[in-house]
């Protein structure tokens, strides 16, 4: 009674100030958005005004408010307040959203949605607002420190080029990696969204535990990312909303200081390479050429998008097109995308709803050779080129004289690498409620992209001129159809016991078709075709398929909202294994305690919510080439007659990878202000596939068979702060760290270890261990490199059998994390975020070339080169150059540890009341931001956000600079 007297109080109030001029009449309903139901007691004010009203029992409101009104808000205890454009429209809907949002925000799991505060699985979910304004073209780009146990760098800065991503470390030594990606319901290639618009993503959720991860069964071992677009709305004027950004990018990192002219010519005479005569060394001085600025360049990048999203009660859109546009810091680098997008939803009838989820993709982009050792790479060329020979002449043409190989710049000018790529990505989808709470769910989904690859090589360059000139032409093209069908039941007993079961079909057809030819002799550098040529070099194709059927099912439990259970099932069979293991099933179980409910807990009043969860399950892992079971032959000529060559023994056996993850997790939120996450888990990897290689007298290399043991074990902890909510001054924080240890717990055939160069793969230690000679030092005695012999002496002589494990030491970082900083102060926001790798190791090649020890003393060298050992008893970095000590050592070997500012945003919102007395528009936005503005790290090398063992001369990342606009209408 006296909560229903003290609501009819508050509605008294506020509506005392409104019942004189009445001008117009607004009216809706407001729900809860995870639940959909409707909300009462929802403050409801015209903003600037003091009328204003509460939301009736069923959540709907009525009230009058002054013509020139032009924003209504919306609060109520425990709920994000909301503020709407009153502009154009009388009905307006809502749909508020918790503030504890990291524990009840939803989940999309790619077979149907989840709240989380019922939900058992690990999940981390990024927020559209972290990813839409960064001016990457791939938004994997963006992943990386946003979410605990989540590794993604870009081993490239190249326009367009793809980060590799890891969850939880890796958990195969020959399959691969690479999460699985879903895309609204469709499986989508990785490796290949560079061809999706990034604004058009709602949210992004990463699936890590058994629970969350094995209703994909055989396909989940490696965690699964589903990309959730952004669909239209139910409002009375259609939004539309334009996105502009535009850029200048330079290179993000250089340590390297290389020797000027006057520094290298002294070096050379110093050695005895050569002596110059002072009328040489006076013309010689009059040069000084930085290669790596001839072949690089400050570059330019725009994008510009337009959406449209509205809707009524039975149709629903949301349509978008868009352009991004990309230089790359490279000469002859750039990216270039068209995009369009068209999600419908359209309700039929009460019971039945159709839609269609489509993305068109076309891209065109510029690479060149993108990082290693090979003077082509132009990267590496302009290291090594002296900085007293020209690039181009007085008469602006390229300089040739005096070079060791072809000028990079003229090669990069004159060659070319153009690459098209058609992306489709679609769902035709259908819902019909056959019983009340029973519902059938069917949706077709296709991942398309035609790929072309074309590469000419001009017969007045150095690469080209062998062949007189030559035309490559690759043709590419997959195509996948994944049908899936469901069948959902959701019922209650006695309404305490929610249950929630799925049950489901699914096939994978996948079909992959190549063809490329190669021709020499090009008659004529405007004819850049294939029938013009008069020599066929080479040409080859290839045609592939495989397929994929699946059943499986699903149920979630809670008793309260107190007790939660959630059990999955999927039996898997891939046409890539043998016929005697063919099919495999997976499964898991979750149990989670929502503590906050149990009367111990209701009763301390600063804890929001108190959860612990479980969950243990079986995935697997299918990521090798198709037809690795079986017998294979190659095709092709001998003495100009066709034949044949055995090249791979069958095996009938072959099966899943299987990764068995057990997971305990704690989550919390306290005060209204903070959020806190902690998991522990445990994977293990059994019937590892692994390529076994055969003795050469066998007649073939080897085969895949399941060996092996692999585990990851670690700890992740994610924080979320409101320091500060002092009026119109706001700070939260957020942070995440990860702890990730790998371990080889098994080889094939009894190994204890395998050499694989430069690192090894031992039982007990960590994947990418460092196996390698450890670097001693200089003698002052006469200037020799010396070395640790492998039982702890010292030698002058390098051997590779003195390598030892470098115990803790890999390429793969145990600790990762980031953070961000976000403060604002009414209609002003910034932003900073960091991400940051500890204990990462890399091999840094690019010194064996310009720090030689005098091996490559002709070639440009670093600064460092100067401190080198000169007479008995000095004491330096360096030994003598006149020995050439130059050796994959533990020298070239270097912590990559880092912390970098990967993003600072800066950014104003209009007055939503300034802005749309305007009529035009809805809201106006402008910021400017910085990509990679500042990195600290040990590493010497270009940049150590890289993924691999050794960094050699990468294209460089960029340090971008971008101004940007968000206009709604």
């Amino acid at each position: 009674m006296q909560k229903t007297i003290g609501l009819f109080m508050l509605f008294f109030v506020l509506t005392l100030g409104g019942v004189c001029a009445q001008n117009k009449t607004v009216k809706g309903v407001v729900i809860e958005k995870t639940t959909g139901e409707p909300i009462p007691g929802v403050t409801v004010i015209a903003k600037g005004t003091t009328i204003g009203t509460i939301t009736m029992v069923d959540g709907s409101y009525v009230i009058s408010v002054p013509a020139d009104a032009t924003v209504m808000q919306y609060s109520f205890i425990g709920y994000e307040t909301q503020e709407i454009s009153l502009i154009g429209q009388s009905i307006i809907d809502v749909e508020l959203v918790e503030e504890a949002t990291d524990l009840d925000e939803v989940v999309v799991t790619g077979y149907g949605i989840k709240k989380k505060g019922t939900y058992t699985g690990s999940v981390e979910v990024v927020d559209a607002k972290k990813i839409e304004q960064i001016p990457v073209a791939s938004f994997d780009q963006v992943l990386q420190g946003q979410a605990p146990g989540v590794v993604a760098v870009g081993s490239s800065g190249a326009p367009g080029s793809a980060a590799t991503v890891r969850i939880r470390g890796i958990s195969s030594l020959s399959s691969g990696n690479d999460p699985l990606y879903i895309m609204d319901g469709v499986p989508i290639t990785a490796g290949q969204f560079s061809a999706l618009n990034q604004n058009d993503i709602e949210n992004i959720s990463i699936l890590k535990d058994a629970t969350a991860t094995s209703l994909y069964g055989s396909r989940a071992s490696n965690g699964v990312i589903v990309i959730t677009t952004k669909r239209g709305k139910e409002m009375d004027r259609a939004k539309i909303q334009y996105r502009g950004q535009y850029g200048i990018n330079k290179i993000a990192n250089d340590n390297f200081s290389m020797m000027n002219t006057e520094q290298k010519i002294q070096y050379e005479e110093d050695l005895g390479i050569k002596e110059y005569t002072p009328e040489e060394r006076l013309e010689l001085m009059k040069i000084n050429t930085n290669w790596l600025d001839v072949v690089l360049r400050d570059a330019v990048t725009q994008s510009h998008e337009l959406s449209i999203q509205g809707g009524n009660e039975r149709t629903r859109y949301y349509i978008s097109g868009g352009y991004f546009n990309q230089e790359g810091i490279q000469y002859r680098s750039d990216f270039e995308r068209y995009t369009m997008r068209v999600n419908l939803d359209n309700k039929l009838s009460e019971k039945a709803t159709m839609g269609l989820n489509f993305t068109l993709g076309y891209e065109q982009f510029n690479h060149t050779i993108e990082s290693g050792t090979n003077v082509y790479n132009p990267i590496f060329s302009a290291r090594l080129l002296n900085p007293y020979l020209r690039a181009y002449n007085e008469d602006g043409s390229y300089n040739n004289d005096g070079l060791p190989w072809a000028n990079p710049i003229e090669q990069l000018m004159l060659n070319d690498n153009k690459n098209d790529r058609l992306k489709i990505v679609g769902g035709l989808f259908a819902e019909y409620e056959i019983l009340p709470r029973l519902v059938f769910k069917t949706n077709v989904g296709v991942d398309f992209y035609d790929y072309t690859y074309n590469r000419y090589l001009n017969p007045d360059s150095d690469w080209g001129a062998g062949p007189n000139g030559q035309v490559y032409r690759s043709f590419t093209r997959n195509f996948r159809l994944t049908p899936t069908n469901t069948l959902r039941y959701n019922f209650k007993i006695n309404q305490a016991h929610d249950f929630n079961v799925l049950a489901g079909q699914e096939i994978i057809t996948n079909n992959y078709q190549t063809f490329n030819v190669q021709a020499n002799n090009i008659p004529n550098n405007k004819l850049q075709v294939l029938d013009v040529t008069s020599e066929i070099d080479s040409w080859g194709g290839n045609n592939q398929d495989y397929n994929v059927a699946s059943f499986f099912a699903n149920m979630a439990y809670n008793y309260n909202y107190k007790y939660l259970v959630d059990m999955s099932i999927r039996r898997d069979g891939s046409s890539r294994f043998g016929v005697n293991n063919r099919w495999g099933t997976f499964w898991s179980i979750g149990i989670g305690w929502n503590m906050q409910e149990e009367a111990f807990v209701k009763n301390i009043s600063w804890i929001d919510q108190l959860k612990l969860r479980a969950s243990i399950g079986e995935t697997g892992n299918y990521n090798i080439g198709n037809y690795q079971h079986q017998d294979l032959w190659s095709y092709g000529t001998y003495m100009n007659q066709s034949a044949s060559v055995f090249i791979q023994y069958e095996n009938p056996d072959l099966t899943w990878e299987k990764v068995m993850k057990a997971n305990v997790a704690l989550e919390m939120a306290f005060l209204r202000k903070y959020r806190a996450k902690v998991d522990v888990y445990r994977e293990q990897t059994t019937d590892m596939l692994f390529f076994i290689p055969y003795s050469l007298t066998s007649g073939v290399s080897g085969r895949m068979e399941n060996i092996g043991e692999m585990q990851n074990s670690g700890v992740e902890l994610e924080i979320n702060a409101d320091l500060i909510t002092l009026n119109d001054f706001k700070f939260n924080l957020n942070a995440n760290a990860s702890y990730n240890i790998n371990k080889i717990t098994k080889l094939y055939n009894n190994l204890q270890e395998i050499d694989n160069g430069t690192t090894i793969l031992k039982v007990g230690e960590q994947y990418g261990t460092f196996y390698m000679t450890e670097w001693a030092g200089v003698s002052a005695a006469d200037g020799k490199g010396l070395w640790y012999t492998a039982n702890g002496g010292v030698t002058d002589t390098y051997s590779d059998n003195d390598r030892v494990i470098k115990k803790g030491m890999s390429w793969l970082p145990p600790w990762t994390g980031g953070f961000t900083g976000t403060f604002s102060y009414k209609n002003l926001s910034l932003s900073a975020f960091f991400s940051w790798m500890a204990d990462k190791w890399m091999i840094n090649n690019t010194r064996y070339f310009i720090e030689s020890h005098g091996m490559f003393a002709a070639y440009n060298q670093t600064t460092e080169m100067l401190d080198y050992w000169k007479q008995p008893g000095d004491v330096v970095a360096h030994p003598s150059p006149v020995h050439q000590d130059n050796q994959f050592d533990t020298r070239l070997l270097e912590d990559a540890s880092f912390l970098r500012l990967k993003n600072l945003t800066v950014a104003y919102n209009f007055n939503p009341d300034l802005v749309q007395k305007s009529i035009l528009f809805r809201s106006a936005r402008i910021y400017a931001q910085g990509q990679n503005l500042l990195t600290w790290t040990k590493y010497s090398g270009m940049d150590p956000e890289y993924y691999g063992s050794a960094e050699a001369n990468m294209y460089p990342h960029t340090r971008t600079v971008t101004l940007g606009i968000d206009l709604a209408f």
